[in-house]
């Protein structure tokens, strides 16, 4: 009888940890470092999410920075050195003209997890967009977005006259724009490299939400932040799957993950919003409202952007461009009525892949 009962515990045992070596991890590199929002609450709500929807057949490992570099990601993701990553589509304009047409649109939206959820739906159901990821190695699984985008300076920012000269860092050709319309000189750097440019007065400031001040601890550089509220970044598509490791999943294992990442996007939204609330509690930065000139030279900047935006969408490539920003808009005023302030982020998630992802056949959607 002993025997018997050893036997079985030790057949027992076997098929536990057969269960467990069956199971599967996704490679991830969320590249902005071990205080940022993605790898605080993004990932770690995709991967608690995934190993929930495939009963621990599948879980997810991030490795935080140093791994891809942010600008690497786009290569790294197609060679399969990471199996998902954060791709900010405005470091690579040439590769994603129509995927990237939201960032031009970024002031549009009441609130990040507006814009979010009217951006994946754009990205998602755009054939030309889901072309360039295919031509890229990629799979889109969906983007998240900043709180609202300020002046982040190591010297005040009090009227649009006190901008000119200064070097600030900004993310996307539109916020470039904006900074040299007021006479300033925009700089292009990756969000990492944030604190010591800013320490060693490479820039004078960065163009950001004020997230940037927790994620990446500004709070020994900067010292005042000017409140421009001048749209988010929207160009973060922290739902990249390199297409290798895609053509290995099954349409039910697909779908878990593209619904997984809507919960972790969606718990990241708020979490951004926590982390700007956090910025006003750090001491020695001082919080600027915007002066009558700030706000009349935004008004007439967005004002003539909007006005022009797609013809500057055709000369990079995007045909019909008028019609995809006017989609865009209608996908934004869409998700105005769906998402409410009250809503959870498990409310939210489950509303993304139901009105977006489970629309979709996994067992296409993503193949070249």
């Amino acid at each position: 009888m002993r025997t018997a009962r050893t036997t079985l515990t030790a057949l027992t045992l076997i098929a536990a940890l057969g269960s467990i070596a069956q199971a599967d991890t996704i490679r991830a590199t969320s590249g902005f470092g071990p205080a940022h929002v993605l790898a605080t609450d993004i990932y770690p709500e995709i991967n608690a999410r995934l190993k929930e929807f495939t009963g621990d057949a599948w879980d997810l490992s991030d490795t935080p920075s140093g791994l891809v570099a942010p600008q690497e990601m786009s290569a790294g993701l197609r060679d399969g050195v990471t199996e998902m990553g954060t791709l900010l589509l405005p470091y690579f304009p040439a590769d994603y003209p129509n995927a990237a047409l939201p960032s031009e649109l970024s002031f549009l939206g009441s609130s990040n997890a507006v814009v979010s959820a009217a951006v994946t739906e754009y990205v998602a159901t755009c054939p030309e967009c889901q072309a360039e990821f295919a031509r890229n190695g990629q799979v889109y699984l969906g983007t998240d977005v900043t709180p609202v985008y300020n002046l982040l300076t190591v010297r005040p920012i009090r009227s649009a006259a006190d901008v000119r000269g200064m070097r600030i860092r900004t993310g996307a050709p539109l916020y470039a724009a904006f900074v040299e319309k007021l006479g300033g000189v925009a700089v292009q750097m990756p969000s990492s490299e944030l604190f010591e440019s800013l320490s060693q007065r490479v820039i004078d400031g960065t163009f950001s939400g004020d997230h940037e001040i927790i994620a990446n601890r500004l709070g020994d550089v900067v010292k005042y932040v000017t409140e421009v509220n001048e749209g988010v970044f929207n160009g973060s598509t922290s739902g990249a799957v390199s297409a290798t490791l895609w053509t290995r999943l099954d349409p039910e294992t697909r779908s878990a993950l593209a619904r997984a990442t809507q919960y972790g996007i969606s718990k990241g939204l708020g979490a951004f919003m926590r982390d700007a609330a956090k910025a006003r509690e750090v001491a020695g930065v001082e919080f600027i409202p915007m002066d009558d000139t700030l706000r009349s030279a935004k008004e007439a900047f967005n004002a003539d952007y909007l006005a022009n935006v797609a013809s500057t969408l055709e000369a990079r490539g995007v045909k019909d461009a008028q019609a995809k920003v006017d989609r865009y808009r209608a996908l934004v005023e869409k998700w105005e009525k769906l998402i409410t302030p009250d809503m959870t982020p498990e409310a939210m998630g489950q509303l993304r892949y139901d009105e977006i992802f489970a629309k979709l056949d996994t067992a296409t959607y993503g193949n070249p």
